[in-house]
């Protein structure tokens, strides 16, 4: 934690801040996927994986991005008849990759590193998923230069996902380490002599 000396209350209090912490992250990447929003794919998928990669020591914490990706898509899929894609197995693994490579490396209260973690967690999406669409469908050729044109043909669809996963990030993580540092009031406040 920058700047704090000052440790968590208790190994429960923190998993329990932790847990509502990642329910309320996946209750917004779902909302998020519904919203009505200016900024095509606006969301925090990307910043869930890490977030969890990060608050999570288990590796079958990797399960939540899955899970809600996978509610979010089925929901999707019935209010509209298109909520996977021939892609969605590199969309899925996108996920993985952020919680094991990137989650472990980025700390709430680690400033600098919540914000590079963000950015290369929403690259990382950006990369694998569209890997995903130029490998699993005939939209471009199977050659390099059907790539590049996959990718750029990808960049106005990132938009929404780089700002939302590069804002909601680190304001996940601000609330994580907002969660797991005790109130100062409770333990700076000056000891008071029993004589007094």
């Amino acid at each position: 934690m920058i700047g704090c000396s000052v440790q968590p209350l208790s190994d429960t209090g923190v998993m329990k801040n932790s847990t509502i912490l990642v329910i309320g992250a996946s209750v917004l990447a779902v909302a998020l996927r519904f919203a009505e929003v200016p900024l095509s794919n606006f969301g925090c998928m990307a910043a869930l994986a890490l977030l969890c990669g990060s608050v999570i020591r288990s590796p079958l914490g990797v399960l939540v991005p899955l899970a809600v990706r996978l509610i979010s898509d089925v929901l999707i899929y019935f209010k509209t008849d298109y909520g996977f894609f021939a892609s969605w197995p590199f969309d899925y693994a996108a996920y993985l990759a952020i919680f094991f490579l990137l989650g472990r490396f980025v700390q709430p209260g680690s400033g600098t590193r919540v914000v590079g973690g963000s950015i290369a967690a929403a690259a990382t999406y950006f990369l694998i998923s569209n890997l995903g669409v130029w490998a699993l469908t005939d939209y471009y050729p199977q050659t390099a230069a059907g790539l590049w044109q996959c990718y750029t043909m990808g960049l106005p669809f990132a938009s929404g996902t780089f700002v939302g996963n590069i804002l909601l990030g680190p304001a996940m993580f601000l609330v994580a380490h907002k969660m797991s540092v005790p109130a100062a009031s409770a333990t700076l406040r000056p000891a008071v002599a029993a004589d007094e």
